[in-house]
């Protein structure tokens, strides 16, 4: 039996999928794993490349192609239950690990730390318009406090890349079926805010992979509908989280002004005029760059301050 199960859901990642597979099969360490794909009913070739890696590695990949696309939380969950071993490192198909030692150094941290329900690491960014990579991009969240990392968490402020879960964990606290029935359609932090919430963790203190910044990710999408509907969910989610747990005043006004920010941001960049007819009003203490996002809504002028401010 396997003691760490890499989980790789994919979905149209043909052009990365293979560096991303590479990284994880020349890993150094003498740790029984495994790697489980979830393909989404990729249309771009990804299968076949998932295919020719399976052929090549049959006792190390367990793969499956979706009959039909499930979206992301769906793809997630039942790529977990083919999971077998006790940790699950989750990895996307355009990200690649940089260390080759990085899943030893989690088996450390759990067995070090076997109460813990989930592990973060840092990593690296790397801009695939612009060809720079940033190193480190959350330093400060590896280093910070373990009171302002779940602060930063439970307001949405981290962007999980190299989270590795205590599998059973997962099951225990964690309620797939309810945010599966609400057709949530994000998978980091509904899952980090259960474990967090029920749970100890713990932190690496170096990159141990890449995050692939380019057009085609999901959470890259540049659309306003996209936009506008994953902030939608994530209010949504605080929302339900600030009941379940009773997350504090102050935490829950914090969040409607980032919240209202965001949106009034939106706003700007697309022209919305109605949305930041709105948002405008619902602030209370605005600053310049407020009122340059809401003229910004209304003029096609202003929009061009947006890149500056």
């Amino acid at each position: 039996m396997p003691v760490l199960s890499v989980h790789l859901i994919t979905y149209n990642n043909k052009d990365h999928l293979g560096e991303t597979l590479d990284s994880i099969i020349n890993q150094e360490t003498d740790l029984d794993y495994e790697i489980v794909i979830g393909d989404d009913h990729s249309s771009d070739g990804t299968w076949e490349i998932i295919t020719s890696y399976n052929n090549k590695y049959p006792d190390l990949i367990n793969a499956t192609r979706n009959a039909k696309q499930l979206g992301i939380l769906l793809n997630f969950k039942e790529t977990l239950d083919r999971c077998k071993g006790d940790y699950v490192f989750a990895i996307a198909g355009d990200d690649y690990l940089i260390d080759y030692h990085a899943l030893a150094k989690m088996d450390e941290v759990f067995k070090t730390n076997p109460e813990i329900g989930f592990l973060d690491s840092g990593y690296n960014n790397f801009n695939e318009k612009t060809g720079k990579t940033k190193t480190f991009v959350n330093q400060d969240l590896m280093t910070t406090s373990k009171a302002n990392y779940l602060k930063r968490l439970k307001l949405g402020q981290i962007t999980p890349i190299g989270i590795c879960f205590k599998r059973q964990l997962l099951y225990n606290h964690v309620n797939f079926d309810h945010y599966i029935k609400e057709n949530i359609t994000i998978d980091d932090y509904p899952i980090l805010v259960d474990l967090a919430m029920n749970s100890d963790f713990e932190r690496i203190a170096e990159p141990l992979m890449v995050y692939r910044s380019h057009e085609k990710s999901y959470s890259h999408s540049r659309s306003f509908d996209d936009q506008y509907f994953l902030k939608i969910q994530m209010k949504e989610l605080f929302d339900f989280f600030s009941k379940k747990y009773g997350f504090e005043k102050r935490l829950i006004e914090e969040y409607e002004r980032q919240h209202y920010k965001e949106l009034l941001f939106l706003a700007g960049y697309f022209e919305n005029k109605d949305l930041g007819e709105q948002m405008i009003g619902k602030m209370k203490n605005k600053t310049l760059r407020d009122y340059i996002h809401y003229y910004a809504s209304k003029n096609t002028f202003f929009r061009k301050l947006i890149n500056i401010v």
